[in-house]
C-alpha cells in the first residue's frame, strides 16, 4: 500500500518522499583530512544564525545541507507572498517538519496542500490569510486534529456555512469536536454574521485567543454567547477592533471572563475609553490601556513610566 501510494504521488505532484540521510561527523576538506569541528559544534553555531543566513551556509557543501536540514532549525517556515510553490519546495517543507507555517498571500494549490499537510504530524499552527476558500478547505482533512492556532484572516469567501464544515466533525468519523484542542482562531476581516459564534462555541471549546476584528457584523450579541459560554474560562486574548457595532455593554459582560489578559477594541466607535478605564480598574487581574482602546497587562516599561 505505502509503495502504491508513492507511486501515485509521483504522478500526481512530480514528488518523492524524503529519504532517510547518513549523517557525517566531519566536513571532509579538499585534501581529504577532517576539519578540526565536529557536528556538534557546528550545530551549536548554526542555532545563532537567522533562517536567511542558514540558507546561505546550506549552498556551502553538501554535508552542511544535510546538517542544516534538521528539523531542529526550523520550528517555523514562512512561505508567505511565495511566487509558484514547486514540488522540491514542498519535498524540502516535509524534510525540516515544522511546527508552524506560513502560506499568507502565496499561491500555494489545493492539490499541493492536499499532498502536504498529512505529512506534517507535528505540525501546530498554519496561517492561509488571504488565501481561497478551496485552499483553506484541505483543513477538512482527518489529519489536523493536532494543530492548535489556525490563521485564516481576510480569507474572502469564507462564510458561516464554509467555517462550520470546516470546524464541525466529518461524518463518520468520531463524535468528538476534531479542534477540540485548538486553542487559536483569528478570523479577521472574513465576511461572517454573528450566529457564527455558536459553532466556535460548540466546536471550539478550549479557545484561547479569538480574532472576530474588522467585522461589521459583529455586535454585543456575539459578546453575550461568548460570556454565556464555556469559553470564559479558557478564553485570554479577545480582538474585537474595527467592530462597529461592538458597545459598552461587552466590557460590563467580559467581567465573567476569568482569564482575560488582552483585549482590543481600537477602532470600535461604540466603545468609550471611559468605559474601558473602568473595566482594566475593577478587572480581578491588573490591566492598562495603551494606543486608545488595547487593554493588556502592564509591561516593565510602563512600570517604570510610571515611576
Amino acid at each position: 500500500w505505502y509503495q502504491r501510494r508513492v507511486r501515485e504521488d509521483r504522478t500526481r505532484f512530480g514528488l518523492e518522499v524524503p529519504k532517510s540521510v547518513i549523517v557525517q561527523e566531519y566536513v571532509t576538506l579538499t585534501d581529504g583530512s577532517k576539519h578540526v569541528l565536529t557536528r556538534e559544534i557546528w550545530r551549536r553555531i548554526f542555532s545563532y544564525l537567522q533562517p536567511g543566513n542558514l540558507v546561505q551556509c546550506m549552498k556551502c557543501c553538501k554535508v552542511w545541507l544535510d546538517w542544516i536540514s534538521d528539523p531542529i532549525f526550523w520550528p517555523s517556515i514562512n512561505l508567505s507572498r511565495y511566487g509558484p510553490i514547486f514540488p522540491d519546495t514542498l519535498k524540502s517543507v516535509v524534510l525540516r517538519q515544522p511546527v508552524e507555517i506560513d502560506f499568507s498571500y502565496c499561491t500555494i494549490t489545493r492539490k499541493q496542500c492536499d499532498w502536504l499537510l498529512p505529512r506534517l504530524p507535528n505540525l501546530k499552527t498554519i496561517r492561509l490569510s488571504g488565501l481561497p476558500m478551496n485552499i483553506v478547505g484541505s483543513l477538512n482533512g482527518p489529519m489536523v486534529a493536532n494543530l492548535r492556532h489556525i490563521d485564516l484572516r481576510w480569507v474572502d469567501d469564507l462564510n458561516d456555512w464554509g467555517l462550520r464544515d470546516l470546524l464541525s466533525v466529518p461524518s463518520g468519523r468520531e463524535q468528538k469536536p476534531r479542534f477540540r484542542d485548538l486553542q487559536g482562531l483569528q478570523l479577521s476581516g472574513c465576511p461572517l454574521s454573528d450566529d457564527v459564534i455558536n459553532n466556535i462555541i460548540r466546536y471550539c471549546p478550549n479557545l484561547k485567543h479569538l480574532d472576530l476584528s474588522y467585522n461589521s457584523n459583529m455586535n454585543d450579541r456575539v459578546v453575550e454567547a461568548i460570556c454565556g459560554s464555556d469559553l470564559i474560562y479558557s478564553l485570554s486574548k479577545i480582538d474585537f477592533s474595527g467592530c462597529p457595532h461592538v458597545t459598552d455593554k461587552s466590557l460590563l459582560m467580559m467581567k465573567k471572563c476569568y482569564d482575560l489578559t488582552w483585549l482590543d477594541f481600537r477602532s470600535c466607535r461604540e466603545i468609550t475609553r471611559g468605559a474601558c478605564v473602568r473595566f482594566a480598574h475593577s478587572f480581578k487581574k491588573e490591566l492598562i490601556i495603551t494606543e486608545d482602546k488595547l487593554i493588556h497587562p502592564p509591561t516593565v516599561d510602563v512600570y517604570l513610566q510610571g515611576c
